[in-house]
């Protein structure tokens, strides 16, 4: 019985093995699944131990904190891992603008309860900030990614 796909009786030493879609598969959820939760864990991070995000510059250091080791993150895994470490992180950033979006609520009922401080920022950056987040996360990747992911794009040539 020949040995595939060199379809030669004789194993050849050093030869390849081929690739079989269940370590395909397998090795692209892991990307994801790891992509995602390090997108989430550091972009979330930084609001975790800074408690007092109500004033701007604690904001302002909050998001630059989170937001570059993230968009490094999306660059160097879309780079290295293609499309399944790209849908990882943006996934992970949407769990941060959920995340985000969730806590600016918090943080804006200083405006009606008078025991909580109120916010140095106006209420436009509860949502503002968590989409700019997810966007430009987004552009990262998309900047980062090949042409050969792209729908429509020629195949690499061997």
């Amino acid at each position: 019985m020949p040995f595939e796909p060199l379809r030669t009786d004789e194993p050849t030493p050093g030869g390849r093995k081929p690739t079989d879609m269940d370590n395909v598969m397998l090795a692209g959820c892991t990307t994801f699944v790891v992509a995602s939760l390090l997108a989430y864990g550091l972009g979330v991070l930084p609001f975790l131990v800074m408690q007092d995000t109500y004033r701007l510059i604690v904001l302002k250091v909050s998001v630059l904190v989170g937001l570059v080791p993230v968009l490094g993150l999306a660059v160097l895994a879309t780079r290295r891992f293609g499309l399944p470490a790209a849908t990882g992180v943006l996934a992970g950033s949407m769990a941060t603008g959920i995340f985000l979006y969730l806590r600016f609520d918090q943080i804006m009922l200083g405006f009606v309860v008078r025991e909580i401080p109120n916010p140095e920022y106006p209420t436009v950056f509860g949502w503002l900030i968590p989409v700019a987040w997810v966007l430009s996360v987004l552009l990262a990747i998309l900047l980062s990614l090949r042409s050969a992911h792209f729908l429509g794009a020629a195949p690499p040539k061997p």
